[in-house]
């Protein structure tokens, strides 16, 4: 071998050499700062999926068919998961749509395996479901904002509100106003410019990615802008934030008054999460001032403030989800259903969905009949000469 070339070989090999022990650097320094490795949250991760939306944060990219980790999902043409379903609505069957975050979504599982599904088998082919559930968003302002303008495109009959984990987020916020800004911002400033996704193959381009926007563009990196959020002085220590509750219960009854302007019928589903594995006395982190210990306790006054408005404003609230006996393999992790546990879900859920429709449809028969009478009375006499 020419010295030249020999040269040349043993100065790539160095470099190939740097370059693998960087990565594996790199991979060690992620699984030190996130407890996993890079490679295997970037399997399960939602790059592609999700782009930054004005008024709701994020919302889904459309027309996206993908499988990770073994699960199937299908984004339609609207930018929903799901089949596509017809626009106009032709008014042939009972169309649902339902509107929450990760748990409407239905994250972890494929599709076929939704509570969505499951619902729609147990009712049959008259019941159209329309999953508007997001991953990562979902809460009673961006759902309550998504309702005011989105279903005039949608048109549903009823529209399902799972409502209540991500809601609970900001509680005990320093200084948090009515818009949840200080949580809602970093959020959408991360989504926006892609600080979050995982596209880079290689941890090594990952976390220089972050570092970058960590020191050039703070403002845009999500993690650090959450930790810079203050907790008042009750943060956790198990008391429930009476305020923040106040702003869910001012969301819950505009969504109400945003249905019911639109002639659709509502209906309130509270929320289950996995309280057998919420026992810390730390956050797990999507709730960063409230304890996991605590959570049981504080989605009890969520679910309690649900179904007090729906009873004030005459909304059906599904509490026979909360009566079902949910095994631990029924989850998948802290608060999202396995494909059994949205079955035990569903199997609750559709007799009230059903019964609300039916009680639609009769009103709407009996309004109908009654502008039929109006219209073919015959006219009263004339003026006298």
């Amino acid at each position: 071998m020419k010295p030249k070339l020999r040269t040349w070989l043993v100065r790539l090999m160095f470099v190939a050499f740097c370059l693998v022990s960087v990565e594996i650097v790199s991979q060690l320094a992620y699984r030190l700062y996130k407890g996993s490795w890079y490679w295997v949250d970037r399997k399960t991760s939602p790059q592609g999926m999700l782009l930054a939306h004005p008024f709701f944060g994020c919302a889904l990219v459309p027309n996206v068919a993908t499988e990770r980790n073994g699960v199937r999902i299908h984004h339609n043409s609207f930018g929903l998961r799901g089949p596509e379903f017809a626009r106009p609505n032709p008014h042939t069957r009972t169309r649902v749509a339902t509107l929450g975050g990760s748990t409407t979504y239905c994250v972890g599982v494929s599709d076929g395996e939704t509570w969505q599904d499951f619902v729609g088998q147990n009712l049959g082919q008259s019941y159209e479901l329309i999953n508007m559930g997001g991953a990562g968003i979902g809460t009673s302002i961006e759902t309550m904002v998504e309702s005011a303008l989105l279903f005039s495109d949608i048109e549903p009959d009823i529209a399902i509100y799972h409502l209540g984990w991500n809601d609970a987020r900001v509680q005990h916020v320093e200084g948090l106003t009515g818009d949840w800004v200080q949580m809602a911002r970093p959020w959408a400033t991360s989504l926006a410019a892609n600080a979050r996704e995982m596209r880079e193959r290689t941890a090594t381009g990952y976390l220089v990615k972050r570092a970058l926007f960590h020191i050039f563009f703070p403002g845009m990196e999500g993690d650090k802008a959450l930790r810079n959020l203050r907790g008042t002085p009750d943060a956790l220590t198990g008391k429930v934030d009476l305020k923040a509750l106040g702003h869910y219960e001012r969301n819950l009854r505009s969504i109400v008054a945003v249905c019911r302007s639109q002639r659709i019928e509502p209906m309130f589903v509270p929320q289950i999460l996995n309280y057998r594995v919420l026992t810390n006395d730390t956050p797990y982190g999507w709730l960063p001032f409230v304890r996991d210990r605590d959570l049981q306790k504080l989605l009890e006054a969520y679910n309690a403030t649900m179904e007090r408005v729906a009873k004030e404003q005459g909304v059906t609230y599904v509490r026979e989800v909360l009566d079902c006996r949910y095994e631990p393999a029924d989850f998948i992790d802290n608060g999202h259903f396995s494909p059994s546990g949205h079955r035990k879900f569903a199997a609750a859920l559709a007799p009230e969905l059903a019964r609300v429709a039916l009680r639609r449809s009769a009103s709407k028969a009996a309004a109908n009949e009654a502008v039929s009478s109006a219209n073919a009375k015959p006219p009263g006499p004339g003026p006298a000469p």
